[in-house]
């Protein structure tokens, strides 16, 4: 077993980590949908809105195609998954990715900080007393250290329900926010779910529904 100092120094080595990939997914382009990407048949859409004579209430850029316009960030947002309110942000098909990176890297930070701390307070405990009235009387004499164990393990709760949420919808193919288009995905094998989340982790998401679309313009083609 590993000791209290040895896991600080880990804990330290992986805080850098976690500060550089918040910073970088601050940074980090969504994937904004510039007036170029835009559908062509809502070109003339586009210069009323811009012109302020449409009536329309929707983006003219994002409405097909698997975007969507953030009305929190004013942008369209190519394969959009939703806005964070914490980072401020819009997660979609540039910066996916690396939001899930993030999660992962807080996921572990947090499981660092309840191990060290049950270390901490395992350590305070006195050598063969380890009766219900020395453990309250431990715990009561290190409160906040068994406070912050609790909101870490609960915000440790949360990450992972929402990893499970993303590598879901990751593993239809789709987002978060489009995942209750995607039927046909949820035939897929345990197996093959699996292996479409480890890539998208490793190599990034290729275009959400690009197999349906490819099968669509085929079939317009012909």
């Amino acid at each position: 077993m590993w000791s209290t100092g040895a896991l600080v120094q880990v804990s330290m080595v992986h805080f850098s980590l976690v500060l550089g990939l918040f910073c970088k997914v601050l940074i980090q382009d969504p994937g904004t949908l510039d007036r170029v990407d835009s559908d062509p048949r809502f070109s003339c859409i586009a210069d009323l809105v811009e012109n302020n004579q449409s009536p329309h209430r929707f983006c003219p850029y994002c409405e097909p195609d698997y975007s969507k316009h953030c009305k929190l960030c004013d942008v369209c947002v190519k394969d959009y998954d939703h806005h964070c309110l914490f980072l401020n942000r819009c997660v979609g098909r540039s910066n996916h990715r690396l939001f899930l990176l993030f999660l992962l890297s807080m996921v572990i930070a947090h499981l660092l900080f309840v191990t060290i701390a049950m270390n901490y307070l395992y350590g305070k405990m006195s050598v063969g007393n380890h009766s219900l009235s020395s453990w309250l009387t431990m715990l009561g004499a290190e409160f906040w250290v068994v406070v912050m164990v609790i909101m870490n393990a609960l915000t440790l709760l949360w990450e992972v329900w929402l990893l499970t949420e993303q590598f879901d919808a990751i593993a239809m193919g789709t987002t978060t926010y489009f995942r209750q288009c995607e039927t046909s995905a949820r035939q897929r094998s345990l197996g093959q779910r699996w292996v479409t989340v480890v890539s998208f982790l490793l190599e990034g998401r290729r275009r959400v529904g690009r197999a349906q679309t490819r099968q669509e313009k085929t079939a317009i083609d012909i």
